[in-house]
């Protein structure tokens, strides 16, 4: 069972995680002594300080200097005194301007949304898109493009592909009609993870259409084998300007998150429940790096749940303003027809 921290101990937590994002240097009890704790002694605040470092809150790096916050300090720093803060005028400007146009892909949400939470909270965005295999297809439609052919696939979660394909033999009048027709017979309603499983029957009748049925599986079966199209990435370089960030550490991180199929379980998409933010914080709870600390929150669009965004940041990060910028991207996108 955890040790309860008595009311000194947690105040000493708060100040010194205060203390190093303000500046990162360790933090000494004589400092704390003379700014927080006038009352006591300094050889008190030692012994606190040296409790809370057998506990796992601290850590010396230097032998007779002073101590800097673990992962653990910085979790029980954001889960008992970080709030949301508002977002400046400038910042609800910036993100209101990005969505003021309409998108017609659900990828052109996200990809904006990366982008923008990236610019303002001047860290790495992450967003995954939720349940990739369980996404539906709705609809296939058929535009004719001179002697080509525009495939427009729409999923529950928008436009999936499009993609402009050429037959080899010319397209006569009526045969857009019944192709789609038959297509959508074919593929609507069906889920991504049961495309290997979906027999299809294509008799007699259908060998006309064999060719581009053909080629919407082929489609699909490359969207589907590549689900890193559904993660976006904004802002890798910005590791490099991490405080306390070594240029081995933050190539490191860089390369982990260059490989996006890693940010799955980082971001947790699977993971649906109601906890407004999830703040990952060290290197055994994110999976990346120690330090560095990631905060997630939920994507909704008019009310669907469709990804999450995730902000990778260092351990020193700004905690408010970051949750503060998801919170108002969320209701912004959120308010999205």
């Amino acid at each position: 069972m955890k040790k309860k921290l008595s009311d000194r101990k947690i105040k000493a937590i708060k100040v010194i995680v205060e203390e190093y994002l303000k500046n990162p240097t360790p933090v000494s009890s004589g400092e704390i002594q003379r700014k927080y704790f006038t009352n006591l002694c300094s050889a008190t605040i030692r012994s606190e300080m040296s409790s809370l470092e057998d506990l796992g809150y601290l850590v010396q790096p230097h032998t007779s200097s002073g101590r800097v916050p673990t992962a653990l300090a910085y979790k029980f720093y954001v889960e008992n005194f970080v709030d949301k803060k508002p977002l400046n005028y400038k910042d609800r400007q910036l993100i209101q301007d990005v969505f003021k146009s309409g998108f017609n892909k659900i990828e052109d949400i996200v990809r904006a949304t990366a982008k923008i939470i990236s610019d303002i909270t001047n860290y790495t965005s992450v967003i995954v898109i939720k349940n990739y295999d369980e996404i539906l297809i709705r609809e296939i439609k058929l535009v004719a493009i001179e002697d080509s052919i525009l495939v427009i696939i729409i999923t529950d979660n928008g436009v999936l592909k499009d993609n402009i394909v050429k037959l080899e033999r010319p397209v006569e009048e009526g045969y857009l009609k019944d192709a789609t027709l038959i297509l959508n017979r074919i593929f609507k309603n069906l889920k991504l993870k049961d495309l290997d499983n979906t027999p299809l029957l294509i008799d007699k009748e259908l060998k006309q259409f064999a060719e581009l049925i053909q080629m919407v599986i082929d489609m699909i079966a490359n969207y589907k084998a590549h689900p890193e199209d559904a993660i976006f990435v904004e802002g890798e370089s910005k590791i490099l300007d991490y405080p306390d960030a070594t240029l081995e550490t933050a190539r490191h991180l860089i390369n982990i998150i260059n490989k996006k199929s890693n940010l799955i379980d980082v971001i947790g998409v699977g993971d649906v429940n109601d906890i407004e933010f999830s703040v990952k914080i060290g290197k055994d709870e994110t999976g990346l790096v120690d330090n560095c600390a990631v905060i997630v929150a939920k994507l909704l669009v008019d009310g669907e749940v469709v990804g999450k965004a995730g902000v990778i940041g260092p351990k020193r990060m700004d905690y408010a303003r970051v949750m503060s910028v998801l919170a108002y991207i969320g209701d912004t996108l959120d308010e999205i027809e």
